[in-house]
């Protein structure tokens, strides 16, 4: 059975590859710095080069922050950005004519364990506001019974994801503004009001 390979590229590997097409799926929110990410994208593209995008935006498990919020414990998930700062943030890295757009996704789950198993998947914790160390079996129970105020009247626990959508082109490379004019010397003498009035 032939096995396919995988390249693997540092940034400074990658800033010099050249590509018509950036597409990243669920990676920009988990980025600590977007601007940065957008302003190295704009290096790798070439011209006319395009990107697409999706995140999580700050529609994101608000149902689950609430419950944290009630019992006085820290955020349980990171900080997202709005798709609108998103769009500011690439045109201000180079990216001409931003389209953005979001959903919001119903997840649904029926028991407290099988909520937190999905939750664990999709990643960890890095906020920085998260409880340190680690959470003793106690507390666990705690949260599954926490956990129960996100029935809604189906019976269900359920938490919303907003989803958003981006893409931009490259923007284009004005040509610079030659800072030097040059008039001919015969035109400067046709301006000269002396030469107007011998006319």
């Amino acid at each position: 059975m032939r096995r396919s390979s995988v390249d693997v590229l540092v940034d400074s590997q990658a800033l010099e590859l050249r590509t018509d097409l950036i597409w990243s799926n669920m990676y920009l929110h988990g980025e600590k710095n977007p601007p940065a990410l957008f302003a190295r994208w704009a290096r790798m593209l070439s011209p006319e080069g395009f990107v697409m995008f999706t995140c999580l935006g700050p529609g994101t498990l608000q149902g689950l922050g609430a419950v944290y919020s009630r019992y006085g414990w820290p955020a349980p998930t990171i900080e997202f950005v709005d798709m609108h700062d998103l769009g500011d943030m690439l045109v201000r890295a180079g990216f001409a004519d931003p389209v953005m757009d979001q959903e919001t996704l119903k997840v649904q789950w029926d028991t407290p364990q099988a909520l937190c198993a999905d939750l664990r998947l999709l990643g960890g914790n890095v906020s920085p506001v998260r409880f340190r160390g680690l959470r003793t079996p106690r507390w666990v129970a705690s949260l599954h019974r926490a956990l129960e105020l996100l029935r809604d009247g189906e019976g269900k626990l359920t938490l919303e994801f907003e989803v958003i959508y981006g893409h931009a082109f490259k923007a284009q490379l004005t040509k610079p503004v030659d800072g030097e004019t040059r008039v001919p010397l015969e035109d400067m003498r046709r301006l000269m009001p002396s030469a107007r009035a011998a006319s």
